[in-house]
């Protein structure tokens, strides 16, 4: 009779450990959700910041309108060769085509 009474002793420390074990590993998951919320918190206010400057973001849109223009006006020299570059491949012998 001490034996089966030793064993359920020895068994239920056991589970006991094996409790306090999930329970430190769900806080730690907690821990980590609660920072991962209070990073995604501060982005939110981080990006509210940058955007809400509206007089900021229309002179961003006009000079990005202007970009695409100025991109078309770029000279097209198409005729020029091309330049040789050497090549870190063994089997290419060296240089491009």
């Amino acid at each position: 009779m001490d034996v089966v009474g030793w064993v359920g002793l020895v068994v239920s420390w056991l589970l006991l450990v094996l409790i306090v074990k999930l329970v430190f590993v769900a806080l730690r998951v907690l821990k980590n959700t609660r920072r991962l919320a209070e990073m995604t918190r501060d982005a939110a206010r981080h990006l509210a910041d940058n955007v809400g400057d509206d007089e900021a973001l229309a002179r961003l849109e006009v000079l990005a309108g202007a970009l695409a223009q100025a991109i078309r006006g770029l000279p097209a020299n198409t005729d020029a060769p091309r330049a040789r570059v050497s090549s870190v491949s063994p089997g290419v012998g060296g240089q491009t085509p």
